[in-house]
């Protein structure tokens, strides 16, 4: 049976890690297989004999040094136990090991024991974490730097758009709020002029006093610049770094763009009306990440509910109404399709609603139909002929979803309607500009091609033929409307009458003596409101 000397040995020459036994004097008495493995190439030499202390006193750095120190003081007995980490880098890898020094006796003789343990992967460890600490604490000191300056841009932007008291003050405080707010050095806020197809700049600020170019932007050629594609997407639009962009030149004055490094444009919308668009430099490359953006987002949001706010406003305290007149050149306009189909012109001359509440409309075509041509109509809506004469026929038409309904669901009023060789002319009047833009870009997106022909405010007088039409409608009830309604737009009143009331009623799905009790309470309320 082997002695417990050999038994140690023995175990020891399976350790993975280096080991060493040297006396007082700092000389090698023992090490194990790790230890004679240890280092590049093939190595058979124990080292026993080697003094230690003096290998080490040669290396010429710190760690050195302090092993040195380390290892003396605990030969010496005053230190009973010594340790340290250090790095043992190669060509081919960083690596780093930790020392530790025991001291022990072997009858009167003072020994020690050198443990050299690699710590690689622990020291690896160490230094990321150490890495991912730091660039935390970077973050939060940069999160803190944002929330600092967000608060203060959202707080006195916020200010501007509320406190205001014209739309175009908002544009002028906003931009110069946002110029004052690292890392903005330019901000402008565009509107559309929907007659032209032309962006406007009409407010900016900048912090170095650059005068932005008194120019405008063609909507329909200048597609790559973000502000129009801000307005045509619906979308915020951004380029990092305007030295890659190529039309860097439309996006400010000559000789000042080396100040602009990055942009970024945002719709002003609020529901589906969009008031303009704001657009943003910076002074820096890669400035609008997606933090950056979500506040910038949020601030365009209250830009466009201030706007709004101040046209509700306006429009409850003022009668202007805008006037506006498009063509339209669409076979798929379904009042297009049916004059197409007549080979005849036909007028708009009305609407009102049947009792289930779905719209009808009232066109006019200028001959008289045949039997044959009414019978051969086929189309998705309901159509009946009300009255006809050798010169003319007028049709009732449902409307579910159809051109009368949306400009309706948007406040118009269709004034005039005229097809005729494949082109409507429309003269619609709305409650306010906003509501005009809107009903323009439904019409440009749903339609091939759509001219807007003028467009106007004018000032109503305070007593108008609309508040009179507002207060007979809310006095009389909807099959009151409704029959006064269909008997005037299917000449009812004409002398000769070109239909009868039981045609009438028919056309409504009352008997004829119902059809009448209505109309007459109708005229009755009319000639109230008219005398009285």
């Amino acid at each position: 049976m082997e002695s417990r000397h050999d038994l140690a040995t023995s175990a020891l020459e399976t350790l993975p890690i280096t080991v060493a036994i040297i006396d007082d004097d700092g000389e090698i008495l023992l090490t194990n297989r790790s230890w004679r493995e240890f280092g590049p190439g093939e190595q058979s030499d124990d080292h026993v004999g080697v003094d230690y202390l003096a290998t080490t006193a040669t290396g010429d750095d710190e760690y050195a040094r302090e092993a040195l120190t380390g290892i003396e003081a605990v030969l010496a007995g005053e230190r009973k136990a010594f340790s340290m980490e250090y790095p043992c880098h190669s060509p081919d890898e960083k690596r780093w090991f930790l020392m530790r020094v025991n001291r022990f006796h072997r009858g009167d003789e003072r020994l020690a024991s050198l443990v050299h343990l690699e710590i690689t992967e622990r020291k690896l460890a160490e230094i990321a974490a150490a890495e991912n600490a730091r660039e935390l604490r970077d973050e939060r000191r940069a999160l803190e730097h944002v929330l600092e300056r967000v608060d203060g841009l959202v707080r006195n932007v916020t200010d501007a758009a509320v406190s205001a008291g014209t739309r175009a003050e908002i544009e002028r405080d906003v931009c110069r709020r946002l110029v004052e707010t690292d890392p903005y050095v330019l901000a402008w806020i565009g509107r559309v002029d929907v007659t032209n197809r032309r962006l406007s700049p009409r407010e900016w600020a900048s912090n170095e006093n650059v005068p932005l170019e008194d120019d405008e932007i063609v909507l329909d050629a200048d597609d790559t610049h973000p502000a129009v594609r801000a307005l045509s997407e619906g979308g915020t639009q951004i380029i990092q770094n305007v030295a890659s962009f190529d039309g860097a030149g439309r996006l400010w004055p000559t000789g000042a763009g080396e100040q602009f490094q990055s942009v970024a444009a945002l719709p002003l919308t609020y529901g589906d009306v969009t008031y303009g668009v704001l657009v943003v430099f910076a002074g820096e490359p890669d400035v609008f990440d997606e933090r950056e953006l979500l506040v910038l987002e949020s601030l365009s949001g209250t830009v466009a509910t201030a706007m709004n706010a101040l046209e509700t406003r306006r429009m409850l305290t003022s009668e202007t109404i805008v006037a506006v007149e498009v063509t339209i050149e669409d076979p798929s306009l379904f009042v297009t399709n049916l004059s197409n189909e007549f080979n005849a012109a036909i007028d708009y001359r009305g609407q009102t609603h049947a009792r289930d509440g779905s719209p009808l409309v009232f066109l006019i075509v200028d001959r008289e139909l045949t039997d044959d041509e009414t019978d051969a109509i086929e189309h998705d809506r309901e159509i009946a002929v009300l009255s006809d004469t050798e010169d003319s026929t007028v049709l009732e038409v449902s409307d579910p979803d159809g051109l009368i309904t949306t400009l309706s669901e948007h406040g118009g009023i269709i004034r005039e309607c005229t097809v005729s060789d494949g082109i409507a002319d429309l003269a619609i009047e709305l409650p306010d500009g906003r509501s005009a833009r809107s009903v323009y870009d439904l019409l440009d997106q749903r339609y091939d091609r759509v001219e807007l022909v003028s467009y106007h405010e004018r000032e109503e007088p305070a007593q108008t033929p609309r508040g009179m039409t507002t207060r007979l409608e809310s006095s009389l009830t909807d099959r009151q409307l409704t029959a006064l309604r269909t008997a005037y737009y299917a000449n009812y009143f004409e002398w000769p009458r070109d239909v009868t009331g039981e045609e009438v009623a028919a056309s409504m799905d009352i008997t004829r003596s119902t059809f009448h009790q209505h109309l007459r309470t109708a005229q009755r309320k009319l000639l109230d409101e008219l005398f009285e």
